[in-house]
């Protein structure tokens, strides 16, 4: 296997500079409030600043350190296999909208790098998904085809750069890579001012939306005309997101190789496990980033060996002896593979939201903070109708609404069923956790570095399913909806906005 790094760090957050902007305190007032700094909120924020509507922009952590700090960094609308289930489901229209608004985003980066004068490592490249099975060829065949059709610039290959033969490809061209913090920086830099303003570690806890919109954090809230949520999945329940996505994790290793052993394409394979590749600039050489592994949330006990899997692969493959860095990252994936993009419910009318990205967030996130700002703006958008998020498509939805919630109620009880048979918690080891019931409760427990036992609630704070132990990441994960939580309990992740309590009472003397 490939040396791995004892600690994950992700590429783009150890690479650039860290923000600091102040907390919100006290009341503030604006046109439009967005709750969320990455690509989504980011891009929304700064078309509407553009419009001279002023701006606040809430982030309840550091800005750019959540899912778009962790992702692969792809700029395409090759989406897998995607095209001939947006005809079958969608048409044939539905079809043509997604590649469009995805395109419009490749070249929305691309435009504004070149006129703010960004350096952002991007790099035009083709996009290619791929099999190495043959009993994949007239699929691929197919979705080239489906691709033409929508008007993109696609074509079936057999062709590639990778070091192992494949079966097929259908590869994009006019596709890019970037780095997403070194591209979004500059546009979050340029938001305070004028009227506008960003906050960071303010949590927001509630969002109000009668008689104008106010948002409340801890310490200050935020009076808006309308409020554009970006926080991956809507940290308010209106919408019914979390019953209508799943989220996944994926996993991420990359190493400094020689140029010529990296492909400058964009990869990502049909088969299970699937594979993604891409490289960047890097000081010498280039940056080989290999990803997959991915598997729902909470739900794998064996998180540390995804990363062994994946450096054994990067070995095998492509000769990667030690990996640089390594990282994890998440994605909720919507029940008919297209996101759900504008108001939070029918009858919210200054209230937007967008989620369900299924693992293509940077494109569909700067198609997203653009078609919001449309929304807010009360502009017309042609991809609108294919976005909203109160869609109802029972064909192309049913099945997959009814298994992941079928398997969300499975979590919730069985997990429960499963953890009062657990009673010892004294022979964890340090990094180890373990959900169990002690002296009648449910707690989250875990063995410090230090050598001693630490507890928490295991009831999750957004819909109380039971949280599970992610040993690659030492964090309290939720199998249902994806929040996540640090090891004391501490909120990393929504649409949990409360923290885990401490029960380190419970535990007293199990040492």
């Amino acid at each position: 296997m490939s040396a791995l790094p004892p600690e994950t760090t992700s590429y783009w957050i150890a690479s650039t500079p860290d923000t600091s902007f102040p907390a919100l305190e006290g009341e503030h007032s604006v046109d439009v409030a967005v709750v969320g700094a990455g690509i989504v909120g980011i891009t929304a924020a700064m078309r509407l600043k553009r419009e001279s509507k002023t701006v606040a922009l809430i982030e309840s952590k550091r800005s750019l350190h959540g899912v778009t700090g962790y992702t692969t960094a792809k700029l395409t609308a090759g989406h897998n296999v995607i095209y001939t289930h947006l005809e079958r489901h969608f048409g044939a229209e539905g079809a043509r909208l997604y590649a469009e608004a995805n395109q419009a985003a490749v070249e929305e980066v691309v435009r504004t790098a070149a006129e703010l004068r960004i350096d952002a490592d991007l790099e035009r490249t083709r996009n290619y998904v791929y099999s190495e099975s043959a009993e994949d060829v007239d699929r691929l065949q197919q979705e080239a085809d489906a691709c033409r059709r929508a008007g993109l610039p696609a074509s079936f290959t057999r062709e590639t750069e990778l070091p192992y033969p494949v079966a097929g490809a259908v590869v994009l061209e006019e596709q890019a890579l970037f780095h997403p913090r070194k591209y979004l920086l500059p546009l979050l830099m340029a938001v305070p001012g004028d009227g506008s303003h960003v906050f960071e570690e303010s949590r927001v806890t509630r969002v109000d939306g009668y008689g104008g919109c106010l948002v409340k954090t801890e310490l200050g809230s935020v009076r808006a005309r309308d409020v554009i949520v970006a926080t991956h999945l809507p940290i308010l329940d209106r919408g019914f997101f979390f019953a209508k996505t799943h989220p996944r994790r994926s996993y991420v290793v990359a190493a400094v190789v020689e140029a010529d052993r990296a492909p400058t394409g964009m990869y990502i394979s049909t088969e299970s496990p699937t594979r993604s590749i891409r490289s960047g600039p890097a000081e010498s050489g280039r940056l080989l980033l290999l990803g997959g592994e991915g598997h729902k949330t909470g739900q794998e006990p064996r998180t540390d060996e995804s990363y062994a899997r994946l450096a054994d692969w990067a070995r095998e493959r492509f000769g990667v002896e030690s990996v640089d860095y390594r990282w994890s990252t998440q994605d909720n994936y919507s029940v008919d593979r297209v996101p759900y993009v504008g108001r939070i419910r029918r009858g919210s009318e200054h209230i937007y939201a967008a989620t369900g990205f299924g693992g293509w967030g940077m494109s569909n996130g700067v198609a997203s903070g653009l078609l919001l700002a449309d929304l807010v703006l009360g502009r017309p958008n042609p991809w609108a109708a294919l976005y909203d998020a109160n869609r109802l498509k029972p064909v192309a939805a049913a099945v997959e609404f009814t298994k992941e919630n079928s398997n969300v109620a499975k979590r919730w009880l069985g997990d429960r069923a499963s953890a009062a048979r657990r009673r010892i918690v004294s022979d964890l080891s340090p990094g180890e956790g373990r959900v169990a019931r002690l002296n009648g409760e449910l707690v989250a427990v875990y063995r410090g570095d230090e050598g001693g036992l630490h507890a928490v609630s295991a009831v999750c704070t957004h819909l109380a399913c039971l949280v599970a132990w992610n040993p690659a990441e030492r964090s309290w994960d939720c199998p249902c909806h994806g929040s996540r939580f640090a090891a004391d309990g501490c909120v990393m992740q929504g649409p949990a906005v409360k923290d885990l309590e401490r029960r380190d009472d419970v535990i007293s003397g199990l040492d």
